[in-house]
């Protein structure tokens, strides 16, 4: 392994690709760490959109039979290999590596197994850089969630606030207590919400217009709130199948207006991240769910001057850049996952290396 002065401003790029397939984010940051504090900086960021064929290809994936899902693996690797040098042409930054999350397709800890597509060594070869990724097995295979892993950013990154909110496909949510950092997924978002602002003709609800004209069904409020997954205990985490085989049958029991049923996810979502953030009072808030102003705005109503919104590029690409991190880390064998936060008998320095 090379050696690296951490102390110094090193650069490499995030790369995320959400559950809700709205995009895959990049960002290059760099990172150092003085006065026994690591800081960091985004250099450049920049969201690439879905081709139609590549959002097929990775809806299809989970009933692919195997070769031809190593195959989509490697095609999609070559997908982010091209964009990062896309995203990297003209740029005069010694970029030391890429940290890729990719996409995932399957995520049941409990049976111990999660995959994360985009193969790391096929982006290696494409882009010519040094690649971690696959950073979700070494926690599964401790028999942890494999999530969430963003904590360790929020640990050394954003420690100031008092809980960090990430609204996402899933919001997910992380803090300190007893000295130790606590996190876990508390109920889907966008990965619903796209899904039928679809049906409505949109590939999201802009603003959350959709839900601010619909009407709350509390029937269906109810049901949602009696789901097992509310009552276990952290850690814990959602995945796709959960999606699939639970909540949206529940949803589809109870109402069939789209508009509507935006209208009471979002209140759901409020509901219940509003409960994960009891006794919080400084609240970073990001995420792509933070751009749904009806949501936002529900928030507000019941956090009041808790919610701290940063600028759009932190709530934009706060995932890119802590996945970034995570790879500095790796490349410097330092632990980059947190037990208390994943249920893991161990902290490792989760992630696999590709060279060029």
């Amino acid at each position: 392994m090379n050696s690296y002065n951490i102390s110094e401003w090193n650069s490499g790029i995030g790369l995320m690709s959400g559950t809700s397939l709205d995009g895959v984010d990049l960002a290059l940051c760099s990172f150092r760490f003085v006065n026994n504090k690591w800081e960091y900086t985004f250099e450049k960021t920049f969201t690439y959109k879905y081709p139609a064929e590549i959002v097929k290809t990775l809806e299809f994936m989970p009933q692919m039979k195997a070769s031809d899902f190593l195959i989509a693996d490697r095609e999609i690797g070559k997908f982010f290999g091209i964009l990062i040098s896309d995203f990297i042409k003209n740029n005069n930054k010694n970029i030391l590596f890429v940290a890729s999350h990719g996409h995932t397709i399957f995520h049941e800890p409990n049976k111990g197994m999660t995959c994360q597509i985009g193969h790391g060594a096929t982006i290696a070869a494409e882009c010519g850089l040094p690649v971690i990724c696959d950073f979700r097995s070494s926690d599964v295979a401790y028999e942890g969630q494999g999530a969430p892993l963003v904590p360790i950013g929020d640990n050394l990154l954003f420690n100031d606030f008092d809980a960090i909110v990430n609204i996402g496909g899933f919001s997910n949510i992380s803090y300190m207590q007893n000295n130790k950092r606590i996190a876990y997924d508390i109920c889907p978002v966008n990965i619903v919400s796209n899904h039928f602002a679809k049906q409505l003709g949109k590939e999201f609800d802009i603003d959350g217009n959709f839900a601010k004209n619909g009407k709350c069904n509390n029937e269906l409020i109810n049901s949602l709130n009696s789901l097992e997954y509310y009552s276990k205990p952290y850690p814990k985490s959602l995945g796709r199948e959960w999606i699939e085989s639970t909540f949206l049958p529940k949803i589809l029991k109870h109402e069939k207006n789209p508009t509507n049923i935006l209208s009471t996810l979002a209140h759901h979502a409020a509901s219940k991240i509003t409960q994960a953030c009891e006794g919080k009072k400084n609240i970073l808030f990001t995420g792509g769910g933070c751009k749904n102003k009806f949501l936002t705005g529900l928030l507000k109503n019941k956090l009041s001057e808790s919610i701290v919104i940063p600028d759009d590029t932190l709530v934009e690409y706060k995932e890119a850049l802590v996945f970034a991190f995570m790879g500095w880390l790796r490349l410097n064998e330092i632990p980059n996952t947190i037990s208390s936060a994943t249920g893991a008998k161990k902290e490792v320095s989760a992630g696999c290396i590709y060279l060029p």
